[in-house]
């Protein structure tokens, strides 16, 4: 039978390190009480207390103000981690509960959430208006922490280095254009086969007919590109390099749809998916061309936790989802 020895430590609480954070902080016993809101008294007793479980002094107290100890300096970094782990589980805690609000969560990119999901979720409803679904903007990392937590049943995504214990199913083919302001000199010359918006609307762009365009006679434009990290970021540099040409990048940029409104706006020329101008409408100001390259097409994938059997709304809405025709 283990014998206590006599400095083994008992139980450190959460409320022990906000009281030592306070001293610290405060530099002062009586402040740093009213900013827990105990009285002085209570708060000496806890930080004598976490003192004689640690075996050290934390505080110098006859000094004003008051000071931490140089073992005190020590654990103070492990008392700051132990209360923001505090804070994150607080955190997940309030997630879990506000997705539970929900019978179906998924998360998805900024252009899916806006454009995409909306859609898709009205039909849904219009067959099965008890369920409620959640969407939650989110880029990839959050995703994976997400599904992973259990804050989101389903996660969207175009990456295809996603952790293995998530499975998937492609929902798409998505196509990707570039996006060029009609301003640009580079557009003489290329007018049978730049494309309008209708052509996309139509489909036409899709046509194997249609001229592409080598991305060679853009080289000397500024593009606007993601930021690296980002499967565009990757996949147009190896688009632009397989074209014999290292891109001038004038901006590096979050979401996608920013690349195509300053496009749009005349400030360079971008990688747009081809819904975009599909959901966004057409400003007049753009031509969009065919690149012949097989990295100008990509799989929209659903992801979702590996598990032998799904609540039937998840079930349902996925299987929902392999039918739904979305405009790539």
């Amino acid at each position: 039978m283990h014998r206590k020895e006599e400095h083994d430590m008992e139980y450190l609480e959460v409320r022990d390190a906000i009281c030592v954070l306070a001293v610290a902080e405060e530099q002062s016993f009586s402040r740093a009480a009213e900013r827990c809101y105990i009285s002085q008294s209570a708060l000496s007793k806890i930080i004598r207390k976490t003192e004689r479980n640690l075996g050290v002094e934390l505080f110098s107290r006859g000094c004003v103000p008051v000071r931490l100890t140089a073992e005190g300096e020590r654990f103070l970094g492990l008392f700051r981690k132990m209360y923001d782990t505090h804070l994150e589980m607080e955190q997940l805690s309030d997630e879990i509960r506000r997705r539970k609000k929900s019978d179906l969560s998924i998360g998805a990119a900024s252009y899916f959430c806006t454009y995409v999901l909306p859609g898709i979720i009205g039909d849904y409803n219009l067959e099965n208006p008890e369920v409620n679904i959640k969407v939650i903007e989110s880029n990839d990392k959050e995703k994976v922490e997400f599904l992973h937590s259990g804050i989101c049943d389903i996660g969207i995504s175009v990456n295809t280095e996603m952790p293995s214990d998530l499975d998937y199913f492609v929902l798409c083919r998505e196509n990707i254009l570039l996006a060029v302001p009609k301003e640009l000199k580079v557009n003489h010359g290329l007018e049978k086969a730049a494309l309008s918006y209708s052509d996309i609307c139509s489909g036409k762009y899709l046509d194997p007919d249609t001229p592409a365009v080598s991305l060679k006679k853009f080289e000397k434009e500024n593009f606007l590109f993601l930021r690296q990290g980002n499967d565009l970021w990757t996949r147009g540099l190896a688009i632009c390099h397989d074209a014999g040409f290292e891109p001038k990048i004038l901006m590096e940029l979050d979401q996608l749809q920013t690349a195509y409104y300053l496009a749009d706006a005349g400030k360079g020329v971008a990688f747009i998916r081809a819904g975009i101008p599909y959901y966004v409408g057409d400003s007049g100001n753009l031509n969009f061309y065919r690149i012949d390259h097989p990295k100008m097409s990509r799989e929209v994938r659903v992801y979702y936790n590996k598990e032998e059997k799904f609540p039937k709304v998840q079930k349902d809405f996925m299987e929902y989802l392999k039918k739904y025709p979305v405009f790539a």
